[in-house]
């Protein structure tokens, strides 16, 4: 249990904290929030069924943290009064419960498919031309094919080789979780160096 939430904390801890900051102004209550998110996260790890849920399950966990923070007696007595307005059936200021409500986990698919942008660029041009089509474009095999001046095909065999190469150098750069699904779950860096400067400096790993 220590070493599986040891890895969620390497793995998310700043994801989750920039989460919290864009809800919590103060750094040193981010820190505290946390804290206690992980806490909580220990705690309850084994409750979790659905291990494909883990992302969402955390960042709830998260949401939830920041909600009892804004509920504190301390905390309402900090905020302005002119701000105040009633209390919900919850006790939660209506304001701050709408703020919250907005607050969604990111999209990891979205997020890790800029990442492999620049990593496209260090292929093969025959490669990144194929692959900037069909994957980036969203262009049909059959459109690119003709597009590339290639048989359907040639088109077929180049850009399922590109999607090997491309695979090779993120596995190089990054360690990606996915679920039963093919969803991102996470990513990080590798601790070994990736194989170019330039993918260091501009991916997201």
């Amino acid at each position: 249990m220590a070493n599986e939430v040891n890895y969620l904390w390497q793995t998310f801890h700043h994801r989750l904290r920039g989460f919290i900051l864009q809800r919590v102004q103060n750094p040193s209550d981010a820190d505290d929030i946390l804290q206690e998110v992980f806490l909580r996260i220990y705690l309850r790890l084994s409750t979790l069924r659905d291990s494909d849920r883990i992302v969402s399950w955390m960042f709830q966990i998260t949401r939830n943290v920041v909600i009892d923070y804004y509920r504190s007696p301390v905390r309402q007595r900090e905020m302005n009064a002119g701000d105040r307005v009633d209390l919900d059936l919850n006790g939660l200021n209506p304001q701050i419960e709408e703020f919250l409500l907005e607050c969604e986990p990111p999209n990891f698919n979205r997020e890790f498919s800029a990442c492999l942008k620049p990593m496209l660029q260090e292929l093969p041009e025959s490669y990144r031309e194929a692959l900037d089509l069909v994957e980036i474009h969203g262009q049909s095999q059959r459109v690119a094919a003709k597009n590339l001046g290639l048989s359907l095909s040639g088109a077929k065999s180049r850009v399922q080789r590109g999607r090997q190469k491309l695979k090779a150098l993120l596995l190089e750069c990054c360690q990606v979780q996915l679920d039963a699904r093919g969803n991102v779950l996470a990513y990080k860096m590798q601790e070994t160096k990736c194989g170019s400067e330039k993918i260091l400096k501009t991916s997201c790993c």
